[in-house]
Parts: structure tokens; sequence; C-alpha cells
């Protein structure tokens, strides 16, 4: 039995090799390893410092992009302004007509739709129009028909509806005629009045927009010519004309743009449309002023919901033309 402890020593010296065998032998793939992490946290913090210079230039034109928008915005809600001072408001509908309301809700900032009215010569001239570009190509077009408006009926003295169109179409071909490189295609549509308070006589014109009075629990609709005001772009345009009315003490007038009967909403998801918009003209002309507004206003907020985005710019003036205050 003395042999037993020379083989262990031998076995163990064995082992004591193949252990350093093994370890030699793992040298290289550890160093091949080692080398692959080098290479990976070169590569990896190359990336990071990519990533955050890429950040970087984000940030950079992330703050750019911020700071222009904040002066766009400061400038429309500057336009908005200028805008707004040029608008008939309210209070000035009141003082020619103590029973109005002006309903006004613009898609964005500035709106490209405008109302108007001026007394001139014992009678009393009003509009509400709608241009058909919204946001600042609208703005710009409801200045440039503000502007003619004023020009055309205390300029040269043209007080008739239809005269008013027709000399307005003339001042767009003027202004903006010499334009063969630029495509115009928006104009304006709206519904123009006179009212002589003194013989009650109504005359009306309109572009494409119509005129609603409600008397003796109807409507009463004077249609406006299909004839667009705006730059001569092509189209075969014809004269506007006037249609008359006796305005009865009770009659209701209401001048609007396609705004509010267009607009989506409600459980489908489906335009509001005319017929639901007379039925509710209907429903409150008989209310106070106040409260027909109120009803206008909380009738579109049911209608559009949380969820529904407003297609286009909205507006609507009621009045009694009776109620005419010459003061």
């Amino acid at each position: 039995m003395h042999w037993i402890p020379g083989a262990i020593a031998s076995i163990y010296y064995q082992m004591l090799l193949l252990a350093a065998v093994i370890v030699l032998l793992s040298i290289p793939l550890h160093i091949l390893l080692f080398k692959r992490r080098i290479r990976k946290y070169r590569s990896d913090f190359h990336r990071m410092k990519e990533q955050e210079k890429a950040s970087r230039v984000v940030l950079r034109h992330r703050n750019l992009l911020r700071d222009r928008t904040r002066g766009f915005e400061q400038s429309l809600t500057y336009a908005q302004r200028i805008q707004k001072a040029m608008f008939l408001t309210p209070k000035e509908l009141e003082s020619y007509f103590p029973e109005s309301f002006i309903y006004q809700r613009p898609k964005e900032i500035v709106s490209g739709d405008f109302n108007w009215a001026r007394k001139i010569n014992g009678k009393m001239l009003f509009s509400v129009a709608d241009c058909t570009g919204h946001g600042v190509p609208g703005a710009f077009m409801s200045l440039l028909g503000l502007e003619f408006l004023r020009q055309i009926t205390v300029g040269k003295g043209i007080l008739d509806p239809a005269g008013i169109l027709n000399e307005m179409n003339r001042q767009f071909d003027i202004v903006l005629g010499n334009t063969e490189d630029i495509s115009l295609k928006d104009g304006i549509n709206l519904a123009l009045c006179t009212y002589d308070f003194e013989s009650g006589i109504l005359e009306f014109a309109g572009a494409f927009n119509p005129l609603y009075i409600v008397r003796d629990q109807e409507i009463l609709e004077m249609k406006g010519d299909r004839i667009i005001v705006g730059p001569d772009y092509g189209l075969q345009r014809g004269k506007f004309e006037n249609r008359r009315l006796q305005i009865e003490e009770n009659d209701m007038l209401y001048m609007f743009t396609d705004g509010y009967p267009d607009q989506f909403g409600g459980p489908e998801g489906k335009k509001y449309k005319y017929r639901r918009f007379r039925h509710l003209l209907m429903t409150i002309h008989h209310l106070p002023m106040a409260e027909q507004l109120r009803r206008l206003e909380e009738n579109m907020d049911k209608w559009m919901g949380n969820t529904e985005l407003q297609i286009d710019d909205q507006t609507i003036i009621g009045l009694k033309p009776a109620s005419f205050s010459s003061s």
C-alpha cells in the first residue's frame, strides 16, 4: 500500500498541469473578450456623445420653434385686437337696434368672418360676411372687405345693397386685377341690408348668403344671388339684385355665416345643417336677446361636445329692425 501516496501525488500534479494548460489556453479568450468590452464601451461612449450632441441640437431647435411660435401667437393676438377694433361690437349694434345681439366664435385667433354697420342719410346699413378662407388669409380679405364697404358707402355715397356689392367687385378687380402670377381664389359671401327707418322698408342683396326673417311663426327667407364678391378668376359674374320687404313691428331678423349650420357634432358626428338651424331660430326668436345669444352658445357647445373640432368661423347677428333708435 506504499504506492498510493505516490499515485495520488502524480494525479495531483497532472490536475495542476491540466489546470495550468486550461488557464493558459483561456488567456487569449479573456483578452479577446476584454478587447470586445473595450470596443463596446468606446462605441457606447461615442454613441452617448452623439446622442447628447443630437439632444442639444433638438433642444436648440425646439427652443427656436417655441420662440418663433410665441412670436407668431403674439403677432396674431395683436392682429386680433386690430381686427376687433374694426368690427361692429354688440354695444354699437345695440346703439342702433336696442333689441339685438352678436354671436361670434372664431375658428382661430383671427377670423375670416366680419360684420359691419353704419348709419348714413336716414338709412341703416348692416352686413354679416364670410371670407371663403379663414385664419390669416381670411383676416386679410376681411380687412379689404371692410375698407371697400367704407369707401363705397361713405366715399361714393352708394347706399343700395346691390349697388354696393357690384361696386365691391369692381374694386376687387382694380386692387387685385394685376396679379397674374398669383392665384387668388378666395372671396366673400355676405348678406347686406339697408333699412329705411322712416318708411320701414328693408332692402337686401346677398352674395350666396341668405337673410332669415321670423314673422308670424314662420321663416321668410330672402336668398342671395349665386355670385361671389371678390377677385375675378375666370367665372362669369352677373349683377346683384335688390329684394325689398316692408318690416312689421315684431319681425326678427337673422344674418349669419355658414359656420354654425356646417359644424360637425352630435351623437353621429354629422353636420348641424340648416334644417336644425331654422328650427332652433324658431324655438328662440321670441326670447330676450341675451337669452337667444345664450341658447345659441349652449346649443353649439352641446353639439360639438368635448372632442369635436370647430371647422369654420361662426357668426350670427339677430335684431328687431323695428326697435331702431335714431338717437
